[in-house]
């Protein structure tokens, strides 16, 4: 019987690097043409780490050529939702028409600038799985008044990735493995236009045992709120009808 080889019996494990996982980045959108026609750019000009497609999810904006418009564009599949179905609707409708083992969720008001932004984020998963964390989010110049302070940074400014304890990602870009909503009760809320799924989403994956976390090395620049102010200019029971969506986050938390 041959005797094990010495040297290969006491070689490190290697993490597997997450340069060759594809990705599937979700865009939803309810107008602004502009921004979102900025940010498909911006994610060509940039992203060279991973083989990705972009999923465009119309969420039945005025328009509906724009998103006919956007048929011949490279690695961008283009969708538009029968009805208005909101933040959670729309990501939903663009998940189940995808395949790729890993998702980007991605507000149509961010720009990629930073060629790192879907790997760092990748690897950051991968380097924290041991410790429960199945979700990440990028950092950003704009995160919003909630969430995690920790977010907000700018353009190369790294720091350590960081574990939540007990605040959230907001998900204006968030990485996770499909099969993550196997796991945990099913996909993020489809709250009526938006507003505290991402609080909702957080609490549940703590309920089954499972993290979310800042990945400190990825970083994407996002005007923030775009589309919800665009909302709330043209419908005026827009906003009463988000802030009840937290009567709706406090009731599905209550349930688990």
């Amino acid at each position: 019987m041959k005797k094990a080889n010495k040297t290969n019996k006491a070689r490190a494990m290697r993490l597997v690097p997450f340069s060759r996982s594809p990705v599937s980045i979700i865009i939803p959108f309810h107008g602004e043409y502009e921004r979102v026609g900025r940010l498909v750019s911006s994610i060509w000009n940039a992203t060279r780490s991973n083989p990705y497609e972009i999923c465009l999810v119309d969420d039945c904006s005025p328009n509906s050529d724009f998103i006919a418009s956007m048929k011949d564009q490279p690695q961008v599949t283009n969708l538009r939702t029968p009805e208005r179905l909101g933040f959670g609707g729309a990501l939903k409708y663009g998940f189940d028409r995808t395949e790729q083992p890993w998702v980007c969720f991605l507000n149509s008001d961010c720009e990629i600038k930073d060629v790192n932004w879907l790997i760092a984020m990748g690897q950051s998963l991968l380097d924290l799985k041991e410790q429960g964390v199945r979700m990440v989010s990028s950092r950003t110049n704009n995160p919003g008044n909630l969430g995690d302070k920790r977010l907000k940074g700018k353009k190369g400014d790294f720091i350590n990735d960081v574990i939540l304890e007990d605040t959230y990602l907001p998900l204006y870009c968030s990485m996770c493995h499909r099969d993550l909503f196997n796991h945990i009760g099913g996909f993020i809320k489809p709250y009526p236009y938006g507003w505290y799924e991402d609080e909702e989403l957080a609490y549940r994956m703590r309920h089954y045992g499972f993290k979310q976390a800042i990945s400190g090395k990825s970083w994407v620049h996002h005007e923030g709120s775009v589309t919800v102010k665009t909302v709330l200019k043209n419908d005026l029971k827009a906003k009463e009808i988000m802030i009840s969506n937290r009567d709706k986050c406090i009731a599905d938390i209550s349930s688990l």
